[in-house]
């Protein structure tokens, strides 16, 4: 999915009168960065779902129809789709259509009563959440990596200061050399941009020496840091037989990882997914009796009831459950 300046076409004077095609190429890039990276890319999926379902009923996609639109959802629902991907997708055909500069059709009553109408069918629980992983997972999966090799110290590296970071996925494979600061307190972590600062003003983000030398992030760092070397670029770089790159690793590439540490470790991979180490974090901590705030301080959720229901209650289920005093 492309994002142009059609949409500034939709003056009656003519937007463009005394540009030219660099000021119109600027003005693009310029909206093509108003979205996150990876925003673009899951606006780009849905749309092209849409899209297809359009061409084979001969339908135009753009502009779409109200009507056309409420037939999709219903249809995506039946399929199984989640009441997440339903609302990708409106996100998705709004974002082009007002791209374009033309109404948009998400907006229409019909629709709206649709989506209200799926939510109360499906639901709106997140489906399969990513297993959290505690402090005995991480102990357990980093004893099983051979440090001394480039891809154990990268990878055990990337295990520990992303449990202890609580940072998210796209936060911790997007750290350079120079956004680490060594502190005798232990780490500051500088994220340059993330999904509650899409503006780039840039936050902190500080990680503790560890209590135990097998799982201290800041020592696992240090290991890293002396096979990769101190040269500006990414922290975490991708290997290919066993040399390593200028690119850095992905986020897919961390979880396949994650899930073959944790198999090999004799953990279940399921649900294992790079997210859980962030997941563990505040499960782990919320568990410990870590105050709400501090939790919240260190993930950086904008809105607690997120961070409470997502990862407080369940990890605190068990723990008050009163079914425990029935006497069964």
């Amino acid at each position: 999915m492309t994002t142009n300046v059609t949409s500034l076409a939709s003056s009656p004077i003519d937007p463009f009168a005394g540009l030219t095609a660099t000021d119109a190429a600027r003005i693009g890039a310029a909206m093509r960065v108003a979205l996150a990276e990876s925003t673009r890319a899951v606006y780009a999926h849905a749309w092209r779902g849409w899209e297809r379902w359009c061409i084979a009923r001969a339908i135009n996609p753009l502009p779409g129809s109200p009507a056309a639109i409420c037939a999709y959802l219903v249809e995506r629902a039946e399929q199984g789709a989640s009441a997440g991907t339903i609302d990708g997708a409106c996100s998705a055909i709004s974002y082009q259509h007002r791209s374009h500069g033309l109404d948009d059709p998400t907006l229409a009553e019909a629709v709206r009563q649709v989506r209200r109408g799926l939510r109360r069918t499906l639901g709106t629980a997140p489906q399969r959440l990513a297993r959290p992983l505690d402090t005995g997972d991480i102990r357990q999966i980093v004893t099983f990596i051979d440090r001394d090799t480039a891809k154990g110290a990268r990878d055990a590296a990337i295990i520990l200061l992303g449990f202890a970071s609580a940072l998210r996925g796209s936060e911790l494979t997007g750290l350079t050399f120079a956004d680490v600061e060594t502190k005798p307190g232990g780490l500051l972590l500088r994220v340059r941009r993330s999904k509650t600062d899409p503006e780039a003003h840039g936050q902190l983000v500080g990680v503790a020496h560890g209590q135990h030398a097998a799982t201290d992030p800041v020592a696992a760092l240090a290991t890293w840091t002396a096979v990769r070397g101190t040269e500006p670029g990414p922290l975490f770089v991708s290997l290919r037989n066993k040399v390593q790159t200028d690119e850095p690793i992905s986020d897919e590439a961390v979880a396949r990882m994650l899930r073959s540490r944790a198999r090999a470790a004799g953990l279940s991979p399921e649900r294992v997914t790079g997210h859980s180490l962030r997941a563990g974090h505040a499960t782990t901590a919320a568990a410990a009796g870590v105050s709400l705030d501090r939790i919240a301080l260190q993930t950086r959720h904008k809105r607690l009831s997120t961070l409470i229901e997502r990862y407080i209650r369940p990890a605190q289920a068990l723990e008050a459950t009163s079914s425990r005093d029935l006497g069964l």
